[in-house]
């Protein structure tokens, strides 16, 4: 009987395991392709690993890609949500982390992208939010116990 339970207790903690590892690469869409990889570049010092007519490959700092592809459309990877910060909030689809929040914020500013005030919520670290040139909304993390 000892058996047939051990045997069950692994059963439920091998499928409670989740099935997904992480995050391996991210999607954003772009109205023109060369002139996003060289924003990306030259603003936030991405890394391209591989540029051609399909789409580039940006490397973050810790080797994570994003892929850039240009839209037939005019899209964003923004949706709107009643549930973040009100009715109507355009949401960001992605949060990346910094190691320079305050950096990082007076590059975006001084080269006169879109960006949001810079926020402290205690615990849950500095964050702002900013936009591509594209309009793709992304909210920026510093883990400030780590600072």
């Amino acid at each position: 009987m000892v058996k047939k339970e051990s045997s069950e207790l692994q059963h439920q903690q091998v499928a409670q395991k989740p099935l997904l590892k992480s995050v391996l690469c991210n999607y954003l869409p772009v109205s023109d392709l060369e002139r996003a990889v060289t924003w990306y570049e030259e603003i936030l010092g991405l890394t391209v690993r591989k540029r051609e007519p399909a789409g580039a490959i940006l490397i973050l700092g810790n080797g994570q890609w994003l892929f850039l592809l240009e839209s037939t459309e005019k899209r964003t990877a923004n949706f709107i949500t009643d549930q973040w910060e009100g009715a109507h909030y355009e949401m960001f689809s992605l949060t990346f982390e910094t190691e320079n929040i305050t950096e990082l914020h007076k590059k975006l500013r001084e080269n006169g992208v879109y960006v949001e005030s810079l926020v402290d919520h205690d615990s849950c670290g500095l964050q702002f939010k900013f936009k591509d040139p594209d309009g793709n909304k992304f909210n920026v993390w510093q883990d400030i116990t780590s600072a």
